[in-house]
C-alpha cells in the first residue's frame, strides 16, 4: 500500500503522537509503514529513527512468520524490556505500526491504554 499524507494530516499525526507522550509519559513515539518508511515522530530522539523504522518493519515481518508457524494469523503487539528503555510496538492497521519508547519505571498498562485511545484518532486522520 502506498501512503500519501497531506501536510495537514502529517501535522495531525505529529500532534497525536505528542499527545500520547504527554498522557503516557513515554519519551518517544513514531509511526512507520510496513516497508519501514518513517511517517511521523515525536519526542526525544538520540538514535537513528530511520533505522528504527526499518528494523521495526523487519521485526513485524519476522513475527508474522512466527505467528504462522504456531497457527496464529498475526500478532498485533510486541514489547521489549531493556535496562534503561522499554519499547512497545503496536499495529495501527494492516499497514502502519506505532513505536513508543518509555522508561522501565512507567506503567506498561497505562501506555497500552493510551496507545489504544490514540488509535481511534489515528484511524480518523488516516481516513479509515
Amino acid at each position: 500500500m502506498s501512503i500519501v499524507l497531506s501536510e495537514e494530516k502529517a501535522d495531525r499525526l505529529d500532534s497525536s503522537l505528542s499527545k500520547l507522550l504527554d498522557e503516557s509519559g513515554a519519551t518517544y513515539a513514531m509511526l512507520t509503514d510496513m516497508g519501514g518508511n518513517l511517517l511521523s515522530k515525536a519526542g526525544d530522539e538520540s538514535f537513528d529513527g530511520a533505522a528504527l523504522a526499518v528494523l521495526t518493519a523487519a521485526n513485524f515481518a519476522a513475527t508474522k512468520e512466527i505467528a504462522s508457524l504456531i497457527g496464529e494469523k498475526d500478532f498485533s503487539l510486541l514489547f521489549h524490556r531493556g535496562e534503561n528503555e522499554n519499547i512497545h510496538f503496536s499495529k495501527i492497521n494492516a499497514d502502519i505500526i506505532m513505536i513508543a519508547l518509555f522508561k522501565p519505571y512507567l506503567s506498561l498498562g497505562l501506555l497500552r491504554l493510551k496507545v489504544d485511545s490514540i488509535k481511534e484518532e489515528l484511524h480518523e486522520i488516516l481516513g479509515e
